[in-house]
């Protein structure tokens, strides 16, 4: 099976099978419910008697009354704007306010219940019509740790299908597409030449790409024979960069956030470590930046829309440190990193089609490696013509018609 066939089987609204992300729990008031889209699912978001966030789906079983535009009259329910259906945690009607006590529909009609989960402020959802997953396998290990580590969120909405926004993240886009983000002038610009990123499947659940220890960078300026110039066309950031090469030292030399290879999204080449990038399923991207953990989840609203949620996951020892580290979140990184970067992004990704045929090169090898780990998740139907993993190396396979693997 080829990439662009490939491509077409993914699901346009998101594999149903999984936990996502949802909003933070502070949003969802004490005595009001509110509500959301998720994979084309409108949900209502309110909270039980104990005060955790419930979810329920947002169309009344009576006659499709919005429940995220009701009321909370008592404590642990929803009731139904129209006709003060009232709903309790588990979606069993407990009360029919416009027909009295002695109505006959409490304990005989329920709406859907998702099952929740909050997690450091986040709450997740799980999507699926089955028994729900294990949620460490959907969620990433720093929401399970301690109070010395801090995830901090922010969320963004892309006019984009949320296959698109996630193909995006690794690929050779990068050194051009943010050339000039403030968080990249700060560093070299490093071309990999036509191999790219070399793509890795770990445990079924995680795609990662990286550049093998044994390929050098190119040099930062190389000449261009086609065009007959240079690029970049300039040298003019080499002025600075001299103050910021501690920044990649600190990188370079830091332990891993995460220490196993799935979450950490780093593998090991000849018992040496490589750093590297990749994405999760169901949704996710992953680097680690050596001072923070850094993950991109791209969350189906509809077909023409992602919610986009970051985490900024670090580690801090005291209750100072983890201020200060909420401070610098909110000051700078929040902007430099999910606004001023990641909305170059969303400029290229807005008018992008994802129906035209592809011409590949090898640089999109761990972007055919991510769509063939989507072929295989959670609920998809099983699949024996995907072809191996060292197959995504061979040009043929990218289109571009027989010839040699990238060395």
């Amino acid at each position: 099976m080829n990439p662009t066939e490939m491509r077409s089987l993914i699901p346009a609204l998101g594999l149903p099978e999984y936990w996502y992300p949802a909003l933070p729990e502070s949003s969802v008031p004490r005595k009001r419910p509110t509500g959301l889209k998720i994979m084309g699912e409108e949900i209502a978001f309110f909270r039980d008697k104990d005060g955790t966030v419930t979810a329920i789906a947002d169309v009344c079983p009576h006659r499709g009354g919005s429940l995220r535009r009701g009321d909370c009259h008592y404590p642990g329910t929803i009731a139904c704007p129209y006709h003060g259906w009232v709903f309790d945690a588990r979606g069993e009607c407990v009360a029919v306010l416009s027909e009295g006590p002695d109505s006959r529909i409490p304990g005989k009609v329920r709406g859907r219940i998702f099952p929740t989960r909050t997690l450091k402020g986040m709450v997740f959802v799980w999507m699926g019509t089955g028994t729900p997953a294990p949620i460490q396998e959907d969620v990433p290990p720093e929401f399970f740790e301690g109070e010395d580590t801090v995830v901090m969120t922010a969320t963004r909405y892309w006019p984009v299908n949320w296959r698109v926004a996630l193909e995006n993240a690794l690929d050779s886009h990068v050194m051009y597409v943010h050339r000039n983000a403030l968080l990249q002038l700060m560093e070299p610009i490093l071309q990999f030449g036509p191999a790219g990123y070399r793509p890795r499947i770990v445990n079924g659940r995680a795609a990662l790409g990286y550049i093998p220890a044994d390929q050098a960078p190119r040099p930062a300026r190389e000449y261009y024979p086609g065009v007959d110039g240079y690029w970049p066309k300039s040298q003019w950031r080499r002025l600075w960069l001299w103050a910021f090469a501690w920044r990649l030292r600190r990188r370079a030399t830091r332990p891993p956030f995460n220490p196993d290879e799935e979450w950490g999204m780093h593998t090991f080449i000849d018992g040496q470590r490589v750093r590297s990038g990749g994405h999760h399923l169901p949704s996710m991207f992953r680097f680690d930046f050596g001072t923070h953990m850094y993950t991109r989840a791209c969350v189906p609203v509809d077909e023409q829309l992602t919610r986009v949620i970051y985490y900024h996951a670090v580690r801090r020892r005291t209750a100072v440190g983890r201020a200060l580290a909420r401070l610098f979140f909110v000051g700078f990184q929040n902007w430099a990193m999910n606004a001023n970067f990641s909305d170059q992004d969303y400029r290229v990704m807005a008018p992008q089609r994802y129906d035209t045929p592809e011409k590949l090169s090898g640089t999109d090898a761990e972007v055919i490696a991510w769509r063939r780990l989507l072929l295989s998740a959670r609920g998809m139907p099983a699949r024996t013509d995907l072809g191996a993993i060292d197959e995504l190396r061979d040009d043929s396979i990218a289109g571009l018609g027989p010839g040699p693997r990238p060395r």
